[in-house]
C-alpha cells in the first residue's frame, strides 16, 4: 500500500474531533467542520461489506450503542469502551434513510456484492409495500419506530387514505412492469457475476453500468418534485439506480487505474445529482409560512422524537434556502420556526401532518447522503490521480488487514 492506513477506532485524534464538532463526516470523507478540508478518507476492508449482509440485522443503520470488531475471520458485535460505543453516533449514522446505504460507507473494493444485495432489497421492498397497499393498514405509528426502513416513507404520505394506498399499489405494480426495474435488475445481474468472478474483464460491466446511468438519471430528472407518494417513488427508485450506477462505473475504472476517466464520469454526474436533490429539497421544504420554509424546523421540540440534529443538519446541506449559513443565522431561522408553530393551535397540526414532515425529511435524507458519499467518491478518484498507484486496490486496505473501517489521510502536496 502506498498510504498508510489506521482504524478508525484507533485514532483518538479523529474520535475526538468528531465528538467536540470541529471534524464532520460527509459521505466517505471527514472534513474540518470550519474549511470543509478533507482530512481524512473512510475506506473498508475487503469482505466487510459481506459479512453485514449475512448479519439478522444492519449494525450500521442500528442503535448508536453497537460497533462492529473483526475477529479472525467472522465480525462479531461488542459493547466496548465509551468512544467505541459512541462511534455510529459521532459519525452522524444513527439515523440515515434506507435508500442511502446502496453505497458503502466508506471506499470499500466496490463491494459489487453489497450493491447488488440493496437493489435487490429495493425491489423485495417494493412487493411488500405494495401488499400492505392492496391489503390496506392501520396502526402507523408503529411505522415510527423503524423509518430508516426502505421506502417506509410511503407509509406515511398515504396512511390517511384508503383511495391514495390502492393508486400506490397500482403504481407499484405498474413500476414492476416499466424500465426501472428491468434496469437496476440489469445492474443487480452485472454486480453479482462480477461479484462471482472477481478476476474478470470489467468490459460488460462498465457497459451496463453506464447505460444504467444515463437511462436512470434521465428518468430521475424527469420526475417533476412534488409531495406525491407515487412521484416520489418513482423519484427514489431512479435515484438510487442512478447512485449506484455512477458508483459502480467510478469503481470499475478506478480498479483499471482509469483514475481521469473515473473522475470524468463523476464531474458530469454530481453536478446534475446535486441539482436534483437541491430542486426536490425546494418543493418538499416550502411552505405558506416563510418562517417554517426551512429544514431548520425539523428542529423543533414537535419533531425531537423521529428527527435527529444530524439529520436535519444533512438536509440543511442540500436546501438552498440553508446551506453556508452562519451560527447565528441558523440559531435564528430555529428560533423563527419554533416560535411560529407556537402560535399554531393544534388541530391545525394533526398527527396526518407529522407524518408528511417526517416522511419528507426522510426522503430528503437520503437525497442528502447519496450526495455526499458520490461527492467522496470523486475526492477518493482525485487523491488516486495525485499519486503513483497503479489502481485503486493500492491505496485501500489489504486482505490481510482486521475487518474494520479505515481512515486514509489525503495526501495532498
Amino acid at each position: 500500500m502506498l498510504i498508510d492506513a489506521t482504524l478508525l477506532v484507533n485514532d483518538p485524534e479523529i474520535i475526538a474531533g468528531l465528538l467536540n464538532g470541529t471534524l464532520k463526516r460527509f459521505g466517505s470523507v471527514i472534513r474540518e467542520a470550519g474549511t470543509g478540508q478533507i482530512v481524512r478518507h473512510l475506506a473498508e476492508t475487503p469482505g466487510l461489506t459481506e459479512k453485514l449482509m449475512a448479519l439478522p440485522f444492519n449494525p450500521v443503520m442500528g442503535g448508536a450503542s453497537l460497533v462492529l470488531d473483526g475477529i479472525g475471520h467472522g465480525v462479531t458485535i461488542h459493547k466496548l469502551n465509551q468512544v467505541q460505543r459512541t462511534l455510529s453516533s459521532v459519525l452522524q449514522l444513527s439515523q440515515i434513510a434506507a435508500g442511502a446505504s446502496v453505497l458503502n460507507l466508506g471506499v470499500s473494493a466496490i463491494g459489487f456484492a453489497y450493491m447488488g444485495y440493496k437493489l435487490h432489497q429495493i425491489q423485495k421492498s417494493l412487493d411488500t409495500i405494495q401488499k400492505s397497499m392492496e391489503a390496506g393498514f392501520d396502526r402507523i405509528d408503529e411505522r415510527l419506530n423503524t423509518l430508516s426502513g426502505q421506502l417506509a416513507y410511503l407509509h406515511l404520505l398515504v396512511e390517511d387514505s384508503r383511495q391514495e394506498q390502492r393508486r400506490l399499489g397500482q403504481a407499484i405494480a405498474e413500476l414492476h412492469r416499466a424500465v426501472l426495474i428491468k434496469e437496476m435488475a440489469d445492474l443487480r445481474a452485472e454486480l453479482l457475476d462480477r461479484s462471482r468472478h472477481p478476476g474478470s474483464s470489467s468490459r460488460e460491466t462498465l457497459k451496463v453500468a453506464s447505460r444504467v446511468r444515463m437511462v436512470l438519471s434521465d428518468q430521475a430528472m424527469q420526475a417533476p418534485p412534488e409531495l406525491d407518494a407515487r412521484i416520489m417513488l418513482i423519484a427514489d427508485i431512479a435515484i438510487q439506480g442512478w447512485a449506484a450506477a455512477t458508483a459502480t462505473e467510478a469503481y470499475l475504472l478506478l480498479e483499471e487505474g482509469a483514475f481521469q476517466e473515473a473522475q470524468q464520469v463523476l464531474s458530469f454526474e454530481i453536478p446534475r445529482f446535486q441539482d436534483s436533490a437541491s430542486r426536490w429539497s425546494s418543493v418538499l421544504l416550502a411552505d405558506d409560512r416563510l418562517q417554517l420554509s426551512t429544514a431548520y424546523r425539523f428542529a423543533a421540540p414537535r419533531f425531537e422524537q423521529y428527527i435527529t440534529q444530524e439529520r436535519v443538519e444533512r438536509i440543511a446541506y442540500i436546501s438552498p434556502h440553508d446551506s453556508g449559513l452562519l451560527d447565528n443565522q441558523i440559531r435564528r431561522r430555529k428560533n423563527d420556526a419554533e416560535v411560529e408553530f407556537e402560535m399554531f393551535h393544534s388541530l391545525q397540526l394533526d398527527a396526518g401532518w407529522l407524518h408528511r414532515q417526517v416522511a419528507s425529511a426522510e426522503f430528503l435524507d437520503s437525497l442528502s447522503e447519496l450526495s455526499a458519499r458520490l461527492e467522496g467518491l470523486q475526492a477518493f478518484a482525485e487523491m488516486c490521480d495525485r499519486t503513483e498507484a497503479k489502481n485503486s486496490h493500492e491505496l485501500l486496505p489489504s486482505n490481510e488487514r482486521e475487518l474494520g473501517l479505515y481512515l486514509l489521510p489525503d495526501n495532498r502536496g
